[in-house]
């Protein structure tokens, strides 16, 4: 089965698939506006292997998503925020001759792309018209496309980690999303009478492979939140669209804890909110699973590479295996093994690695990297946990994170939890500080919480002096505006600017 299936297995369905802001359309009619693209597009000559698609969450999003995948192209979304000298290097890395847009952002992108190296391909969904821009000549393709699309060919490439001038992109296989939504449905026993409510980027693997195109395989319906992510507006969407499930982040987690009259709406018909993408802190996990008793927490773990669901824990594990990510899911084997690979002991930390039809195909022109997290079959995901003595993971950590300090292993995420747990702090980063004595030693940069009056570093360290062992302790607090983040929402943790 290819990606372009799950669209034609719905062609003749009238029901609604899509719900943005006032706009609504069908299954039917999205398919008959993505084989009219397929039409307008079949005349343009050297037709490109890539397609980009420019466009935020909309319902113009799936439209241009499933016209490049019944093209038989491979998909390579672009982040609207993107700017000028990323999307520059992009065109130059995926090799991209052609994006889909529309008329709004289609102004939006020739003002990024003026003077740009390349010559590109625009086509306006809304006018079906192509345009070119930029220099004269297209990026040079490495490879021409096949005839057919095979089940283990890539239909998507994800962004993820990676400078703007060398970015990174997953290759995913109709093979790998095709066997993470079965995996996904049967995990969570979803149907096509549910309804997903997206809160988070569409061009997330998170969000792809678990919401958008899970909906679709199930011929269920989707409602996208048209809005940056407030509380009030989410729990209105909620209740009036009767949404059944959801999937955010962290962040969003700790705005609806804040958040005091949740008792004005009916939620309750969302039986599953899904989360991951970062740490959320134990204590106000608990505080959040007791405000929202009707609610049904699901904690996931994933990776782009994997796309992207790995593991959850179901809500009736949520406060018995609090701070857990769960099992694996259905058709997905995870390990946890030492540097010399083998497995570790009961409550040992060590690095999990998976195996399953859902491991990426690789990076993309990245085949020494490839090399290094593709081994024997299995994924090197560099996340680092242990299993409790009923089989469930508790992440610890990243690998490449860890500070050793006088040979001590830190971990700075568990630095983290403690102080995004003190009710002044609302974001932070740990990384280290080299250091005479000890190699190097912990340094935490915080961002308050809004309307913080003040408090000072000695306060902070005296905190976490509290609650964690001494050589834990932040030998330094530094106070920021802001966190700089990568294009996946992730703390750039070797780029933090913008200090108080």
């Amino acid at each position: 089965m290819l990606v372009k299936d799950i669209l034609i297995n719905q062609k003749n369905n009238n029901k609604i698939a899509i719900e943005c802001g006032d706009n609504a359309i069908s299954y039917k009619e999205i398919f008959n506006l993505v084989e009219m693209n397929c039409k307008c597009l079949s005349y343009m000559e050297n037709q490109p292997k890539n397609i980009g698609i420019y466009l935020p969450n909309s319902i113009e999003y799936c439209i241009g998503y499933f016209t490049i995948s019944l093209l038989d192209r491979v998909i390579v979304p672009i982040e609207i925020q993107a700017k000028h000298l990323q999307i520059e290097n992009m065109i130059e890395y995926c090799e991209l001759r052609l994006i889909i847009t529309n008329s709004q952002y289609k102004t939006k992108l020739k003002n990024l792309l003026a003077g740009s190296s390349y010559k590109v391909t625009i086509f306006n969904l809304d006018d079906k018209t192509l345009e070119y821009i930029g220099k004269n000549e297209f990026v040079k393709i490495s490879k021409g496309c096949s005839e057919e699309f095979e089940e283990d060919d890539v239909a998507i490439m994800l962004h993820t980690s990676g400078t703007t001038s060398n970015p990174k992109r997953v290759m995913l296989t109709h093979e790998n999303l095709i066997n993470n939504i079965k995996s996904n449905i049967e995990a969570l026993k979803l149907n096509r009478n549910d309804k997903t409510l997206i809160c988070l980027p569409m061009f997330f693997g998170y969000c792809n492979t678990s919401q958008f195109l899970t909906s679709f395989y199930l011929g269920a319906s989707i409602v996208i939140l048209d809005s940056i992510f407030i509380p009030e507006k989410f729990l209105k969407i909620v209740e009036t669209k009767r949404c059944t499930n959801t999937t955010c982040v962290p962040s969003m987690l700790l705005l609806l804890l804040s958040f005091k009259n949740q008792n004005k709406y009916d939620i309750s018909t969302l039986k599953y909110l899904c989360f991951g993408g970062g740490a959320m802190p134990i204590d106000k996990l608990r505080r959040l699973l007791v405000r929202y008793p009707s609610i049904g927490f699901i904690q996931t773990y994933g990776q782009t590479e994997a796309s992207p669901r790995i593991t959850c824990l179901m809500p009736e594990d949520s406060l018995r295996k609090l701070g857990s990510v769960g099992k694996a899911i259905p058709n997905v084997s995870v390990r946890i093994i030492d540097s010399k690979g083998e497995d570790v002991k009961i409550g040992e930390i060590g690095e999990i690695v998976v195996q399953g039809k859902n491991v990426m195909k690789g990076y993309y022109k990245r085949h020494e990297d490839t090399l290094k997290v593709k081994k024997n079959g299995w994924l090197y995901t560099g996340d680092l946990a242990k299993f409790d003595e009923e089989g469930y993971i508790y992440l610890t950590g990243r690998k490449k994170n860890v500070i050793i300090s006088g040979g001590l292993n830190i971990y700075p995420e568990e630095i983290e939890e403690i102080l995004m747990n003190h009710i002044k702090v609302k974001d932070v980063c740990v990384i280290s500080e080299s250091h005479d004595l000890l190699g190097e030693v912990p340094i935490a940069k915080v961002v308050l919480s809004d309307n913080v009056q003040s408090i000072t570093e000695y306060e902070l360290i005296k905190y976490c002096s509290e609650h964690l062992e001494n050589h834990k302790v932040p030998c330094k607090i530094t106070f920021f505006k802001e966190l700089e983040r990568t294009l996946t929402g992730k703390i750039k943790r070797s780029q933090v600017e913008n200090i108080v």
